[in-house]
Protein backbone atom coordinates (compact mmCIF):
# COMPACT_ATOMS: atom_id res chain seq x y z
CA UNK A 1 0.00 0.00 0.00
CA UNK A 2 1.35 3.16 -1.33
CA UNK A 3 1.70 6.07 1.77
CA UNK A 4 -0.86 8.22 -0.11
CA UNK A 5 -3.65 5.61 0.25
CA UNK A 6 -2.60 4.81 3.91
CA UNK A 7 -2.69 8.48 4.80
CA UNK A 8 -5.74 8.82 2.91
CA UNK A 9 -7.39 6.11 4.83
CA UNK A 10 -6.18 7.20 8.31
CA UNK A 11 -7.90 10.59 7.64
CA UNK A 12 -11.23 8.97 6.81
CA UNK A 13 -10.81 6.74 10.17
CA UNK A 14 -10.52 9.85 11.99
CA UNK A 15 -12.60 12.44 10.68
CA UNK A 16 -15.67 9.42 10.49
CA UNK A 17 -14.75 9.21 14.23
CA UNK A 18 -14.65 12.49 14.60
CA UNK A 19 -17.61 13.41 12.96
CA UNK A 20 -20.29 12.53 15.88
CA UNK A 21 -21.45 15.41 16.66
CA UNK A 22 -24.74 17.02 16.06
CA UNK A 23 -25.42 19.77 13.47
CA UNK A 24 -25.35 23.36 15.07
CA UNK A 25 -28.01 25.89 13.36
CA UNK A 26 -29.66 28.93 13.49
CA UNK A 27 -32.65 27.18 13.35
CA UNK A 28 -34.25 24.59 15.92
CA UNK A 29 -35.89 22.48 13.68
CA UNK A 30 -32.15 22.38 11.16
CA UNK A 31 -30.73 20.39 14.58
CA UNK A 32 -30.22 16.60 13.58
CA UNK A 33 -29.84 14.08 16.01
CA UNK A 34 -26.54 12.26 17.11
CA UNK A 35 -24.69 9.97 14.36
CA UNK A 36 -27.68 11.43 11.90
CA UNK A 37 -27.44 13.15 8.55
CA UNK A 38 -26.87 16.67 9.12
CA UNK A 39 -28.65 18.55 5.89
CA UNK A 40 -29.42 22.24 5.06
CA UNK A 41 -32.42 21.70 2.24
CA UNK A 42 -33.00 23.46 -0.65
CA UNK A 43 -35.24 25.92 -0.47
CA UNK A 44 -34.41 26.82 3.46
CA UNK A 45 -32.43 30.08 4.18
CA UNK A 46 -30.00 30.82 7.20
CA UNK A 47 -29.38 34.38 8.44
CA UNK A 48 -26.30 34.11 10.00
CA UNK A 49 -23.27 31.73 10.17
CA UNK A 50 -23.95 28.20 9.94
CA UNK A 51 -22.44 25.46 12.06
CA UNK A 52 -22.57 21.68 10.58
CA UNK A 53 -20.76 18.48 11.95
CA UNK A 54 -21.73 15.01 11.11
CA UNK A 55 -20.77 11.97 9.29
CA UNK A 56 -22.29 13.22 6.50
CA UNK A 57 -23.05 16.96 5.81
CA UNK A 58 -25.18 18.17 2.77
CA UNK A 59 -25.42 22.02 2.37
CA UNK A 60 -27.74 22.64 -0.20
CA UNK A 61 -29.65 25.56 0.85
CA UNK A 62 -29.31 29.60 1.43
CA UNK A 63 -26.56 30.54 3.94
CA UNK A 64 -26.51 34.13 4.38
CA UNK A 65 -23.26 34.37 6.58
CA UNK A 66 -20.49 31.43 6.71
CA UNK A 67 -20.45 28.19 6.35
CA UNK A 68 -18.64 25.92 9.02
CA UNK A 69 -18.94 22.17 8.24
CA UNK A 70 -16.89 19.19 9.76
CA UNK A 71 -17.14 15.45 8.78
CA UNK A 72 -16.88 12.39 6.96
CA UNK A 73 -18.39 13.50 3.72
CA UNK A 74 -19.38 17.09 3.39
CA UNK A 75 -21.28 18.39 -0.07
CA UNK A 76 -21.77 21.83 -0.76
CA UNK A 77 -24.30 22.58 -3.33
CA UNK A 78 -26.07 25.62 -2.19
CA UNK A 79 -24.94 29.37 -2.00
CA UNK A 80 -22.93 30.53 1.15
CA UNK A 81 -23.04 34.12 1.05
CA UNK A 82 -20.09 34.30 3.14
CA UNK A 83 -16.94 32.09 3.91
CA UNK A 84 -16.44 28.46 3.97
CA UNK A 85 -14.78 26.54 6.28
CA UNK A 86 -14.81 22.69 5.64
CA UNK A 87 -13.30 19.88 6.87
CA UNK A 88 -14.00 16.26 5.93
CA UNK A 89 -12.39 12.73 4.25
CA UNK A 90 -14.77 13.60 1.33
CA UNK A 91 -15.32 17.07 0.16
CA UNK A 92 -17.80 18.31 -2.25
CA UNK A 93 -17.94 21.79 -3.59
CA UNK A 94 -20.54 22.71 -6.24
CA UNK A 95 -21.97 25.43 -5.07
CA UNK A 96 -21.37 29.36 -5.09
CA UNK A 97 -19.21 30.80 -2.95
CA UNK A 98 -19.40 34.25 -2.27
CA UNK A 99 -16.41 35.10 -0.38
CA UNK A 100 -13.51 32.51 0.53
CA UNK A 101 -13.04 28.92 0.42
CA UNK A 102 -10.78 26.95 3.11
CA UNK A 103 -10.81 23.43 2.87
CA UNK A 104 -9.14 20.55 4.59
CA UNK A 105 -10.05 17.02 3.47
CA UNK A 106 -8.42 13.64 1.92
CA UNK A 107 -10.80 14.10 -1.16
CA UNK A 108 -11.74 17.42 -2.20
CA UNK A 109 -13.76 18.01 -5.31
CA UNK A 110 -14.54 21.61 -6.73
CA UNK A 111 -16.83 22.18 -9.19
CA UNK A 112 -18.59 25.17 -8.17
CA UNK A 113 -18.12 29.23 -7.87
CA UNK A 114 -15.41 30.84 -5.31
CA UNK A 115 -15.99 34.40 -5.67
CA UNK A 116 -12.54 35.03 -4.15
CA UNK A 117 -9.85 32.84 -2.63
CA UNK A 118 -9.43 29.09 -2.08
CA UNK A 119 -6.98 26.81 -0.22
CA UNK A 120 -7.21 23.93 -0.51
CA UNK A 121 -5.02 20.89 1.70
CA UNK A 122 -5.51 17.23 1.14
CA UNK A 123 -4.93 13.86 -0.68
CA UNK A 124 -6.28 14.52 -3.93
CA UNK A 125 -7.39 17.61 -5.10
CA UNK A 126 -9.33 18.29 -8.26
CA UNK A 127 -10.53 21.47 -9.90
CA UNK A 128 -12.52 20.59 -12.30
CA UNK A 129 -13.83 21.86 -15.44
CA UNK A 130 -17.17 23.91 -14.36
CA UNK A 131 -14.96 24.82 -11.52
CA UNK A 132 -13.97 28.70 -11.12
CA UNK A 133 -11.81 30.69 -8.67
CA UNK A 134 -12.42 34.42 -9.28
CA UNK A 135 -9.07 35.12 -7.63
CA UNK A 136 -6.10 33.60 -5.96
CA UNK A 137 -6.10 29.64 -5.47
CA UNK A 138 -3.23 27.93 -2.99
CA UNK A 139 -3.43 23.86 -3.06
CA UNK A 140 -1.75 21.53 -1.19
CA UNK A 141 -1.33 17.42 -1.80
CA UNK A 142 -0.59 14.58 -2.91
CA UNK A 143 -2.06 14.80 -6.39
CA UNK A 144 -3.11 18.04 -7.39
CA UNK A 145 -5.42 18.23 -10.53
CA UNK A 146 -6.22 21.66 -12.04
CA UNK A 147 -9.02 22.21 -15.01
CA UNK A 148 -11.40 24.97 -13.70
CA UNK A 149 -10.62 28.38 -14.32
CA UNK A 150 -8.70 30.53 -11.68
CA UNK A 151 -8.57 34.54 -12.24
CA UNK A 152 -5.30 35.46 -10.63
CA UNK A 153 -2.21 33.79 -9.61
CA UNK A 154 -1.67 30.06 -8.47
CA UNK A 155 0.44 28.24 -5.90
CA UNK A 156 0.93 24.55 -5.91
CA UNK A 157 3.14 21.90 -3.26
CA UNK A 158 2.15 18.31 -4.47
CA UNK A 159 3.64 15.21 -5.42
CA UNK A 160 2.12 14.82 -8.74
CA UNK A 161 0.33 18.42 -10.29
CA UNK A 162 -1.74 18.96 -13.04
CA UNK A 163 -2.29 22.05 -15.06
CA UNK A 164 -5.23 22.11 -17.45
CA UNK A 165 -6.99 25.42 -16.77
CA UNK A 166 -6.24 28.93 -17.51
CA UNK A 167 -4.77 30.76 -15.08
CA UNK A 168 -4.90 34.65 -15.65
CA UNK A 169 -1.39 36.01 -13.95
CA UNK A 170 1.48 33.64 -12.19
CA UNK A 171 1.72 30.04 -11.09
CA UNK A 172 4.25 29.09 -8.59
CA UNK A 173 4.88 24.86 -8.31
CA UNK A 174 7.07 22.99 -6.15
CA UNK A 175 6.34 19.55 -7.42
CA UNK A 176 8.01 16.12 -8.12
CA UNK A 177 6.20 15.66 -11.72
CA UNK A 178 4.54 19.40 -13.00
CA UNK A 179 2.92 18.68 -16.33
CA UNK A 180 0.73 21.13 -18.40
CA UNK A 181 -1.62 19.81 -20.55
CA UNK A 182 -2.87 20.78 -24.04
CA UNK A 183 -5.39 23.03 -22.45
CA UNK A 184 -3.20 24.88 -20.03
CA UNK A 185 -3.20 28.54 -20.68
CA UNK A 186 -0.86 30.82 -17.92
CA UNK A 187 -1.24 34.23 -18.21
CA UNK A 188 2.28 34.86 -16.54
CA UNK A 189 5.23 33.47 -15.64
CA UNK A 190 5.64 30.26 -14.38
CA UNK A 191 8.27 29.25 -11.47
CA UNK A 192 9.03 25.94 -10.27
CA UNK A 193 10.69 24.18 -7.81
CA UNK A 194 11.59 20.33 -8.94
CA UNK A 195 14.42 17.92 -9.81
CA UNK A 196 12.88 17.44 -13.23
CA UNK A 197 11.75 20.08 -15.59
CA UNK A 198 7.92 20.44 -16.29
CA UNK A 199 6.52 18.39 -19.14
CA UNK A 200 4.78 20.84 -21.17
CA UNK A 201 2.34 20.41 -24.40
CA UNK A 202 2.61 21.90 -27.42
CA UNK A 203 -0.68 23.23 -27.23
CA UNK A 204 0.20 24.47 -23.96
CA UNK A 205 0.72 28.53 -23.37
CA UNK A 206 2.90 30.24 -21.24
CA UNK A 207 3.03 34.35 -21.74
CA UNK A 208 5.89 35.27 -19.05
CA UNK A 209 9.08 33.51 -18.17
CA UNK A 210 10.08 29.91 -16.71
CA UNK A 211 12.15 29.76 -14.31
CA UNK A 212 13.53 27.08 -12.28
CA UNK A 213 14.00 27.75 -8.86
CA UNK A 214 16.53 26.16 -6.50
CA UNK A 215 15.44 23.27 -4.12
CA UNK A 216 16.23 24.28 -0.42
CA UNK A 217 19.48 23.18 1.17
CA UNK A 218 19.27 19.31 1.91
CA UNK A 219 16.27 18.62 0.80
CA UNK A 220 15.21 16.31 -1.77
CA UNK A 221 12.71 13.87 -3.12
CA UNK A 222 13.69 10.91 -1.75
CA UNK A 223 14.13 11.78 1.64
CA UNK A 224 10.55 13.23 1.49
CA UNK A 225 9.71 9.35 -0.04
CA UNK A 226 11.03 8.10 3.37
CA UNK A 227 8.11 9.86 5.23
CA UNK A 228 9.35 12.66 6.81
CA UNK A 229 7.21 15.32 4.90
CA UNK A 230 4.75 13.31 4.96
CA UNK A 231 4.56 12.36 8.74
CA UNK A 232 4.38 16.14 9.21
CA UNK A 233 1.78 17.19 6.94
CA UNK A 234 -0.40 14.24 8.69
CA UNK A 235 0.32 15.52 12.48
CA UNK A 236 -0.44 18.77 11.45
CA UNK A 237 -3.65 17.94 9.30
CA UNK A 238 -4.78 15.77 12.47
CA UNK A 239 -3.87 19.04 15.35
CA UNK A 240 -5.62 21.01 13.12
CA UNK A 241 -8.44 18.96 12.48
CA UNK A 242 -9.30 18.26 16.12
CA UNK A 243 -8.95 21.58 17.05
CA UNK A 244 -11.19 23.21 14.50
CA UNK A 245 -14.00 20.14 15.78
CA UNK A 246 -13.42 20.64 19.02
CA UNK A 247 -13.13 24.89 19.00
CA UNK A 248 -15.85 24.94 16.90
CA UNK A 249 -18.46 23.00 19.10
CA UNK A 250 -16.86 24.41 22.25
CA UNK A 251 -17.81 28.47 21.28
CA UNK A 252 -20.81 27.55 20.29
CA UNK A 253 -22.27 25.48 23.91
CA UNK A 254 -20.31 28.09 25.59
CA UNK A 255 -20.22 31.24 24.26
CA UNK A 256 -20.72 33.89 27.42
CA UNK A 257 -17.73 31.70 29.26
CA UNK A 258 -15.65 31.36 25.85
CA UNK A 259 -16.44 35.62 25.44
CA UNK A 260 -15.44 36.18 29.03
CA UNK A 261 -11.97 33.83 29.16
CA UNK A 262 -10.92 35.68 25.87
CA UNK A 263 -11.70 39.27 27.35
CA UNK A 264 -9.82 38.28 30.68
CA UNK A 265 -6.46 37.77 28.26
CA UNK A 266 -6.88 41.11 25.89
CA UNK A 267 -7.83 43.31 29.10
CA UNK A 268 -5.10 41.77 31.60
CA UNK A 269 -2.20 39.63 29.05
CA UNK A 270 0.50 40.38 31.65
CA UNK A 271 -1.31 38.64 34.71
CA UNK A 272 -3.06 36.30 32.80
CA UNK A 273 1.14 35.11 31.53
CA UNK A 274 1.95 35.22 34.90
CA UNK A 275 -0.97 32.81 36.53
CA UNK A 276 -0.73 30.54 33.34
CA UNK A 277 2.83 30.42 33.63
CA UNK A 278 2.47 29.13 37.61
CA UNK A 279 -0.07 26.81 36.98
CA UNK A 280 1.14 25.17 34.36
CA UNK A 281 4.01 23.93 36.63
CA UNK A 282 2.15 23.60 39.92
CA UNK A 283 -0.42 21.77 38.70
CA UNK A 284 1.41 18.74 37.44
CA UNK A 285 3.80 18.35 40.49
CA UNK A 286 1.03 18.27 42.72
CA UNK A 287 -0.90 15.62 40.75
CA UNK A 288 2.41 13.47 41.08
CA UNK A 289 2.80 14.55 44.84
CA UNK A 290 -0.81 13.11 44.69
CA UNK A 291 -0.04 9.59 43.25
CA UNK A 292 2.85 8.97 45.06
CA UNK A 293 0.91 9.39 48.11
CA UNK A 294 -1.14 6.00 47.63
CA UNK A 295 -3.89 7.38 50.01
CA UNK A 296 -4.70 10.33 47.45
CA UNK A 297 -3.86 8.08 44.13
CA UNK A 298 -7.27 8.76 42.82
CA UNK A 299 -7.13 12.57 43.50
CA UNK A 300 -3.98 12.58 41.66
CA UNK A 301 -5.19 10.64 38.77
CA UNK A 302 -8.36 13.19 38.38
CA UNK A 303 -5.97 16.01 38.89
CA UNK A 304 -3.66 14.79 35.93
CA UNK A 305 -6.56 13.91 33.51
CA UNK A 306 -7.67 17.42 33.89
CA UNK A 307 -4.56 19.03 34.05
CA UNK A 308 -3.98 17.66 29.79
CA UNK A 309 -8.01 18.78 29.07
CA UNK A 310 -7.26 22.01 30.28
CA UNK A 311 -3.82 22.55 28.44
CA UNK A 312 -5.49 21.24 25.50
CA UNK A 313 -8.68 23.50 25.79
CA UNK A 314 -6.13 26.29 26.71
CA UNK A 315 -5.42 27.00 23.29
CA UNK A 316 -8.80 28.06 22.13
CA UNK A 317 -9.12 30.86 24.09
CA UNK A 318 -5.46 32.47 23.37
CA UNK A 319 -5.97 31.43 19.58
CA UNK A 320 -9.70 33.40 19.43
CA UNK A 321 -7.89 36.22 21.03
CA UNK A 322 -5.72 36.50 18.59
CA UNK A 323 -8.10 36.36 15.74
CA UNK A 324 -9.90 39.10 17.05
CA UNK A 325 -7.02 41.30 17.14
CA UNK A 326 -6.49 40.02 13.46
CA UNK A 327 -9.66 40.51 12.70
CA UNK A 328 -9.71 44.52 14.86
CA UNK A 329 -13.03 43.59 16.77
CA UNK A 330 -12.28 42.40 20.12
CA UNK A 331 -15.21 43.93 21.74
CA UNK A 332 -17.52 41.99 19.24
CA UNK A 333 -18.23 38.51 21.44
CA UNK A 334 -20.71 37.56 20.06
CA UNK A 335 -19.57 35.36 17.23
CA UNK A 336 -16.26 33.88 18.21
CA UNK A 337 -16.44 31.32 14.95
CA UNK A 338 -14.48 33.67 12.76
CA UNK A 339 -11.63 34.98 15.03
CA UNK A 340 -11.13 31.76 16.41
CA UNK A 341 -10.86 30.06 12.53
CA UNK A 342 -8.86 32.76 11.58
CA UNK A 343 -6.25 32.73 14.42
CA UNK A 344 -6.01 28.81 14.36
CA UNK A 345 -4.68 29.39 10.53
CA UNK A 346 -2.21 31.32 11.57
CA UNK A 347 -1.43 29.35 14.80
CA UNK A 348 -0.96 26.09 12.51
CA UNK A 349 1.45 27.50 10.08
CA UNK A 350 3.45 28.96 12.99
CA UNK A 351 3.85 25.49 14.72
CA UNK A 352 5.07 24.06 11.34
CA UNK A 353 7.95 26.44 11.34
CA UNK A 354 11.27 24.51 13.27
CA UNK A 355 12.36 25.61 17.04
CA UNK A 356 9.84 28.63 16.50
CA UNK A 357 6.66 26.48 16.45
CA UNK A 358 7.57 25.03 19.79
CA UNK A 359 8.10 28.19 21.44
CA UNK A 360 4.56 29.10 19.93
CA UNK A 361 2.56 26.11 20.96
CA UNK A 362 4.30 26.50 24.79
CA UNK A 363 3.45 30.23 24.67
CA UNK A 364 -0.27 29.88 23.22
CA UNK A 365 -0.45 27.19 26.62
CA UNK A 366 0.21 29.11 28.92
CA UNK A 367 -1.71 32.63 27.96
CA UNK A 368 -4.80 30.29 27.48
CA UNK A 369 -4.57 29.13 30.53
CA UNK A 370 -3.63 32.11 32.71
CA UNK A 371 -6.77 33.52 30.99
CA UNK A 372 -9.03 30.59 32.27
CA UNK A 373 -7.79 31.36 35.84
CA UNK A 374 -8.09 35.25 35.77
CA UNK A 375 -11.63 34.49 34.04
CA UNK A 376 -12.64 32.11 37.18
CA UNK A 377 -10.99 34.51 39.78
CA UNK A 378 -13.26 37.16 38.17
CA UNK A 379 -16.37 35.22 37.78
CA UNK A 380 -15.94 33.92 41.72
CA UNK A 381 -15.63 37.29 43.16
CA UNK A 382 -18.28 38.77 41.01
CA UNK A 383 -20.60 36.06 42.75
CA UNK A 384 -19.57 36.69 46.20
CA UNK A 385 -20.14 40.46 45.55
CA UNK A 386 -23.48 39.75 44.67
CA UNK A 387 -25.03 37.55 46.94
CA UNK A 388 -23.36 39.17 50.40
CA UNK A 389 -26.37 37.69 52.56
CA UNK A 390 -25.60 34.04 52.20
CA UNK A 391 -21.53 34.87 53.41
CA UNK A 392 -23.19 35.91 56.51
CA UNK A 393 -24.79 32.66 57.31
Amino acid sequence: MTITGTVSRILLLMVIGLGVAPVFAERPDARSPLGERAVLRAGQVVQGDYFAFGPHVEISGIVNGDLYAAGGEVIVDGVVNGDVIVAGAKVLLSGTIAQDARVAGAYIIVSGTVGRNATLGGVDVHLTEQATVRENLIAGGAYVQLAGAIGRDARVGAWQATFSNAIERDVIVAAESVRLTSKASVGGRLRYWGEAAPSIDQEAIVRGSITRRPLPEGWNIERARQGLIGMRFLAAFVSFLSTLILGLIFLRLFPQFAGQVTEALRERPGLASGWGLAATIVMPIVAISFIVTVLVLPAGVILLALYGVMLYLARIFAITCVGQFLLRRPADSSSLAKPFVLGLLVYSLLTVVPFIGGLVTVVTVILGVGALVVAGRQRFTRSQEQDPVERAY
